[in-house]
C-alpha cells in the first residue's frame, strides 16, 4: 500500500474538487441557462436621429411605425399619421389622417403644421394583462418617425428622423414634429423641427394651441357689445339727430 503524507492527500483532494467545479460551471455556462441569459451584454440599438431640416415647402411624406419585432405581428398596433394646421385668424385645423401632405396648397395664413401619431379608435387594444390574480402593464413597442420632402421616391429628402423607445399607448397621441413657415411672400420657406412628445387623446384639442401659443398667438376674442353701452349710443345718435 502506497503511503502518502497528510498535506499530500490535502493537496490532491482540493485539486479534485477544483476540477469538478469548473466541469460544473463550464456545463452551466454552455446550458444556455436563464443565468447565461442575464449575463449577456445587451444590445445597443444604433440609431441617428434628425431633428431640424429647412424644408422648400411642397408635397411631404411622414411615415411612423413599430419595430419590426412587432409590426407584423399585432396589426392593431399599427400607428396612423394626422396632421393639425394653425394659422392666425383662425382655430387650428384637424385632425386630418393622412401620410401626405402638400404645403404649398395650404391658406397663405397657415403658419405651422403639427404631425402626430396615434393608434386606430377602431381597434380596441388592452394596455394590461391578467394572470393568476397578478395585473401587468404590456409593453409598448418602440416607434419610428420619419418625414420627408418630395413627391417622387427616388428625389425624396428626409426632415426628421426619430425614435420613441417605449412608444406611444392607445390612450396617447405622440406629437412627432412641426413645420414652421419663416417667410411670406412668393418666396415662401419652411423649417421642419422635432418635438417628441405625448399628450393625452382626449385633450389634445385643447392642448396643441397651447403648445405652439409662442409661434402662433390666439387670435384676439371678439367683445361682446354691452346692451346698455349700445343703447346710450343709440339715445345720443337720437339726440344729435333731433
Amino acid at each position: 500500500m502506497k503511503r502518502t503524507s497528510g498535506a499530500a492527500y490535502l493537496a490532491d483532494r482540493d485539486k479534485a474538487s477544483n476540477d469538478e467545479v469548473k466541469q460544473q460551471k463550464t456545463g452551466w455556462k454552455t446550458g444556455g441557462g436563464f443565468a447565461d441569459f442575464l449575463r449577456e451584454p445587451t444590445k445597443k440599438i444604433v440609431f441617428e436621429p434628425v431633428l431640424e431640416s429647412p424644408c422648400a415647402g411642397g408635397q411631404v411624406m411622414a411615415l411612423v411605425k413599430p419595430d419590426e419585432q412587432h409590426g407584423s405581428a399585432d396589426k392593431a398596433l399599427q400607428p396612423k399619421c394626422a396632421w393639425w394646421q394653425f394659422q392666425h385668424t383662425g382655430p387650428p385645423v384637424g385632425p386630418v389622417e393622412s401620410n401626405v401632405l402638400d404645403l404649398s396648397k395650404l391658406d397663405k395664413d397657415v403658419a405651422l403644421v403639427a404631425l402626430l401619431a396615434h393608434v386606430s379608435e377602431s381597434k380596441t387594444i388592452n394596455d394590461a394583462s391578467s394572470n393568476h390574480g397578478f395585473t401587468t402593464a404590456k409593453t409598448t413597442p418602440a416607434w419610428t418617425a420619419r418625414l420627408g420632402e418630395g413627391s417622387k421616391p427616388e428625389d425624396r429628402r428626409e426632415l426628421i428622423r426619430l425614435r420613441r423607445s417605449e412608444g406611444c399607448r392607445t390612450t396617447g397621441v405622440w406629437l412627432v414634429a412641426c413645420i414652421i413657415k419663416e417667410s411670406t411672400g412668393d418666396t415662401c420657406s419652411w423649417r421642419a423641427q422635432a418635438i417628441d412628445e405625448v399628450y393625452p387623446e382626449k385633450r389634445i384639442k385643447a392642448l396643441l394651441p397651447m403648445r405652439f401659443k409662442d409661434l402662433v398667438p390666439a387670435p384676439p376674442e371678439e367683445k361682446e357689445d354691452d346692451p346698455m353701452a349700445a343703447t346710450r349710443r343709440l339715445l345720443e345718435e337720437a339726440m344729435k339727430n333731433s
